[in-house]
């Protein structure tokens, strides 16, 4: 788009009437979407569908304010680094052709041809950011593949060639890449957002599961009967029942060996020195190979709770309905 004809901008938008560059994400399953955790097109759906409300934990609301202050200042960094003209700051756009389909663009550039392009940033923690993370040299295009998707969404619905990443990691260093756009990739993913929302979200019918966890949610909507199964499914259910069988016998193990290690532990530590510090290091030959080391952790005391402040536990008890499989033990 050129300076002259800039793109229309919305205000805020509800997040059930179109699709945005982290639904995209979902949709195409490349996962990572909100916080690094990995969402399904089957959880994007029931958003849409508005089947699923968000209740916000505190945590959660910690996290996105702190983020939401930071952006001033990053934006002030970026200012200072960023050699282009910034002309613009978290705008949202809807797309032309298809008015499901909408975008923010955290900033807009002007580049030496005086056409606006597309800016993004991302604050990345410093232990989850380097090539096995997915992010490469810098200045390169090698970005996270679910962030290259919000990318290409962005650049598709604001018809920008390129788009600046600007990932913060930390609180002071700021890394540049450089996303040119790709026109191919951005008609598939049009093409898969065009399916998922006539075929899904319009309709209401849910998208095919692709975890345990959308398989739960989905059988809920049926009601229970019997199912004869084939061969193939009694051998993968039999199959299910020895893998659980064989987890409990690997974490009985676990428990066992931890035991022993550590009663070997304590029994050195009564002939020690006890005057000593808390350096509670395992060595094997002299050099280091775990700890046993104390660390604070809390717990809500849920039955006490419950006795002395019933309305409390009443107020803030979620109940839910699910399934769980359970294999019927043979008479024989």
């Amino acid at each position: 788009m050129s300076v002259d004809q800039p793109l229309k901008s919305v205000g805020e938008l509800d997040r059930t009437t179109y699709l945005g560059g982290s639904d995209v994400a979902a949709i195409m399953g490349l996962g990572a979407t909100y916080r690094d955790v990995q969402q399904p097109p089957y959880s994007v759906w029931l958003k849409k569908v508005g089947e699923f409300t968000e209740i916000m934990d505190p945590d959660t609301k910690l996290f996105l304010n702190r983020r939401k202050r930071w952006e001033g200042p990053i934006i002030e960094m970026l200012r200072e680094e960023f050699s282009a003209e910034i002309v613009a700051t978290n705008k949202r756009y809807v797309d032309a052709v298809h008015p499901f389909l909408a975008a923010e663009i955290d900033f807009e550039w002007k580049d030496p041809a005086g056409l606006i392009q597309n800016g993004e940033i991302k604050t990345v923690y410093p232990m989850a950011f380097g090539e096995k993370f997915g992010w490469g040299a810098e200045g390169t295009a090698d970005i996270p593949v679910h962030y290259a998707a919000q990318v290409m969404h962005g650049m598709g619905i604001t018809g920008a060639s390129v788009c600046i990443v600007a990932a913060m990691v930390g609180i002071d260093s700021m890394v540049f890449y450089r996303v040119e756009r790709d026109e191919e990739t951005i008609a598939a993913m049009r093409a898969e957002c065009f399916r998922f929302w006539h075929e899904c979200v319009l309709p209401k019918i849910p998208p095919p599961p692709q975890t345990v966890i959308d398989l739960k949610g989905l059988m809920l909507r049926f009601r229970g009967r019997p199912c004869e199964i084939d061969q193939i499914i009694y051998d993968k259910l039999r199959a299910l029942d020895s893998t659980r069988a064989t987890l409990a016998q690997l974490k009985e193990k676990e428990e066992n060996l931890a035991f022993e290690v550590g009663d070997y532990v304590v029994k050195a530590w009564r002939l020690a020195d006890q005057t000593q510090g808390e350096d509670a290091t395992l060595l094997f030959s002299g050099h280091p190979v775990a700890s046993w080391k104390k660390q604070a952790g809390a717990f809500l005391d849920q039955k006490r709770l419950k006795i002395e402040k019933p309305e409390i536990i009443s107020e803030f008890t979620k109940r839910h309905i699910y399934r769980v499989l359970r294999l019927t033990k043979s008479k024989s």
